[in-house]
Formats: structure tokens, sequence, C-alpha cells
């Protein structure tokens, strides 16, 4: 491949329509424990760690099931870390089109954690009834 294959992968294509952005809906990240909680605290992450992910979606539901899939795999990621909960959690689901094609990007946010104990098994993410609005008002 020459020099111009190689800068035409980096480069878009002028002809080519950008995404559009149809709606947002952000969740802030919130604790997932509270005082009364009787927690042996090893250590918590300094900082909240975001991670994003892409999904190309093609009904409503897959919207919630992009969310979840985004959950596991920064579980997993911070597990792979040497944490075993999350401390906050929260996310934001962009919904993206180009024509009839629909994209969803997520960004999940978190303050990894570590507790004595087994891992703490991640629930729904927080608030996941906000994307009942999108399937609402969106037909895909």
């Amino acid at each position: 491949m020459g020099l111009a294959g190689v800068l035409s992968v980096f480069v878009s294509k002028k002809h080519e329509k950008p995404w559009e952005v149809v709606d947002s809906k952000a969740v802030e990240p919130v604790p997932l424990f509270d005082e009364d909680d009787d927690l042996d605290i090893i250590y918590i992450h300094e900082t909240r760690v975001v991670r994003s992910f892409v999904f190309d979606v093609r009904k409503d539901r897959d919207l919630e099931s992009s969310l979840l899939f985004a959950q596991q795999q920064f579980f997993e990621e911070v597990q792979r870390k040497g944490f075993n909960a999350l401390w906050s959690e929260g996310w934001q689901l962009t919904l993206l089109r180009k024509a009839k094609r629909h994209r969803v990007e997520v960004r999940y946010i978190g303050q990894p954690a570590c507790l004595a104990g087994k891992p703490v098994q991640p629930q729904q993410p927080p608030f996941i009834a906000v994307l009942g609005e999108l399937r609402q008002t969106y037909d895909m």
C-alpha cells in the first residue's frame, strides 16, 4: 500500500455525510454505597475512570443492551487492574444517525474500589429507566 492508501485511512471522504447527533442522555456518577453499609474498604481509585464504547443499533432495545454491555466491559477492565467494586457509577449515551443507520456511543464512568471479601457484582446501571425517553422519542 502506497502513501496515498495509508493516508486515505486517516482522512475522511469529502462526499461522506457525518453522523448526526439525535439525542443524548446522561446520568452523573452516583455513589453505590452509603454510610450505613458495613464495608471494609482497602482502597479507592483517586479519580473517576471513563471509557467509551460505540455500537451499531437496529432496534430500540439495543440501546439498553449496549449500555449493559458497556458496563460489563468496564467492570471487567477495572477487575483486571485489581479492583473488585465500583464506588460510584454513571454513564452517557449519545444516539447518532446517518441516513437510516443508527449508532450509539456509550461513555461509562466509574470510580473503582477494592473492598475486602468477594467481588461486588454490578447491578443494573443507575437510572437505566432514562433510556425509556429515547425509546419513546425515536423510531429505529
